[in-house]
């Protein structure tokens, strides 16, 4: 990685050490990683302190982690202020990283270990209701707003039929939250990094439960309340605290008349649009890769793994441009903007996508872009999902005798305000849909509609080629309800046509209820 220090920066506690054992063997586990020279952890509450932490580092350049799971008193106004404490403060390069709580790799978590809880205890995903419990604080307002935020994007995803938040220190409180809410079971998760007796005792109490081990369920008046781990042991926090600490390097050395760095006289650098794959970091080509190690500036998009990320250079600057459903932090103006402004500075820049640049990826218009402003372009392909989200589930887009054709779409076709005529898609022998899960309804009953047989082979696959994949395998008519009723999230590829028959065997001990599977295979 970039070397220099990390420190993991968490509240801790000092008459729960389990608490501060949290932190600490996720400090080890970096290590293990060998991404830096130094990893430290700090504690508000603990040795070392967040005031002396950095008089025991040799680094000068530090990137502080708040694992914290939001903003607010102790991220925004303890954790600088004790910073500043530190002898060696005025001479190192130091980043503070946003909270991990804040981070946008959280949804996915939780969303994960909600299907996970939901499959254990045998739990309808429409009739359950999520509660975050978050701590929250009156002392500052932003710190309930991440939770708030997450509640709210978890609620986007419909991974339970309701998702609402509560507070430990805040309002609503846990057990007002929970009666406005009607019958039906009830997941609690605890909002919390190690959480200490908040997570052990006053979330299972609120909510009427006796503290016990968890995964706790018991209940109340004749509900079915289950009462988590804390976040801060859910697997994946780890790559979100790795990948906080890419996103945000240390400030550069400041230069000196006789300092290194480039010379404002440097000529223009090259910008290459670099295909990341599918998903799986080993399915980006030779090619890519070597200019993702060698390059000064990494671009990325929101899809792109940290296990990617980490063959960045020492040293490479790591922008996240990423745009999900409903946030997108640079418009298309400024990503190409930046793709320019970097190149006049001299610097070798990686716009790094992923799947392919010009499929579905607006690369033509950074192409465009770099052009116009006489700044070098390389286009580098890679492999578009498109094609690789099927093959992973063991179904071609083409086969000989079953499909001539195919066509790729995205959600925009897929969209429900009927701009788009999918009459010539009907007769396409087989039609892959990309970033189409919220709208895959609208569109499936317009295919139908327009003449499609509903009785076609449909799969969806999630997280095509990575290890959190998963397969769904229905009908046209069928497989938006079979997705929602699997709780398959984005990054979703679906595919409709015969071809999706051929993925049964490989998928149906998956997400195909055998019912479902027998009916496939006999039309």
């Amino acid at each position: 990685m970039s070397g220099g220090a990390l420190v993991l920066a968490a509240h801790g506690s000092r008459s729960d050490p389990a608490a501060n054992a949290l932190v600490r063997r996720l400090a080890q586990a970096v290590r293990e990683r060998r991404l830096f020279d130094e990893v430290a952890v700090a504690f508000h509450q603990g040795e070392p302190g967040f005031d002396t932490v950095l008089d025991e580092l040799e680094s000068e350049a530090v990137t502080v982690v708040p694992v914290m799971t939001s903003a607010g008193h102790y991220a925004d106004v303890v954790l600088p202020d004790a910073l500043a404490q530190n002898r060696r403060f005025p001479d190192v390069r130091l980043r503070r990283t946003p909270p991990v709580g804040a981070h946008p790799g959280i949804a996915p978590l939780v969303a994960r270990r909600v299907s996970e809880l939901l499959r254990e205890y045998g739990l309808p995903r429409a009739d359950t209701t999520l509660l975050l419990a978050g701590h929250g604080t009156r002392r500052h307002s932003a710190s309930r707003d991440t939770t708030l935020h997450l509640a709210e994007t978890l609620r986007r995803r419909r991974v339970a039929g309701e998702v609402i938040a509560g507070f430990v220190d805040d309002d609503p409180g846990l057990a007002e939250a929970l009666g406005t809410r009607p019958e039906g079971p009830v997941l609690v998760l605890p909002f919390l990094i190690g959480g200490g007796s908040h997570a052990a005792e006053d979330i299972p109490r609120a909510v009427g439960l006796e503290p016990g081990e968890f995964p706790l369920a018991g209940r109340v008046d004749h509900r079915l309340i289950v009462v988590d781990h804390a976040l801060g042991t859910l697997p994946g926090l780890l790559d979100v605290i790795v990948d906080l600490a890419r996103r945000h390097p240390p400030p550069p050395p400041r230069l000196t008349r006789r300092g290194g760095g480039r010379s404002p006289l440097t000529t223009t650098g090259t910008v290459r649009l670099v295909g990341g794959g599918p998903g799986d970091p080993g399915l980006i080509t030779v090619r890519g890769l070597d200019l993702l190690r060698r390059a000064d500036v990494v671009i990325h998009d929101r899809l792109i793994g940290p296990e990617l990320l980490q063959e960045a250079g020492a040293g490479a600057e790591l922008v996240d441009v990423g745009k999900g459903p409903g946030h997108a932090p640079l418009s298309q103006e400024q990503i190409n903007r930046l793709l320019v402004d970097r190149a006049r500075a001299g610097r070798e820049v990686v716009r790094l996508k992923g799947g392919d640049p010009f499929v579905f990826g607006r690369g033509s218009e950074e192409l465009a872009a770099c052009r116009e402003a006489g700044v070098p372009c390389e286009v580098v392909p890679g492999v578009s999902s498109a094609i690789a989200g099927p093959a992973a589930a063991g179904i071609p887009v083409t086969a000989r005798g079953i499909a001539r054709s195919f066509a790729v779409v995205t959600a925009h076709q897929a969209g429900q305000d009927g701009e788009h005529d999918v009459a010539p898609l009907a007769a396409v022998d087989t039609i892959v849909v990309l970033m189409g899960r919220s709208s895959l309804p609208a569109f499936t009953a317009r295919l139908v509609a327009a003449g499609r047989d509903p009785d076609t082979p449909a799969a969806c696959i999630q997280s095509a080629t990575l290890p959190a994949q998963r397969v769904t395998l229905a009908t046209l008519a069928t497989i938006a309800d079979a997705a929602e009723r699997d709780g398959l999230e984005a990054p979703i590829v679906t595919v409709i046509g015969e071809v999706a028959r051929m993925g049964v065997d490989g998928a149906m001990s998956i997400a195909m209820p055998a019912r479902e599977a027998a009916a496939i295979a006999e039309a």
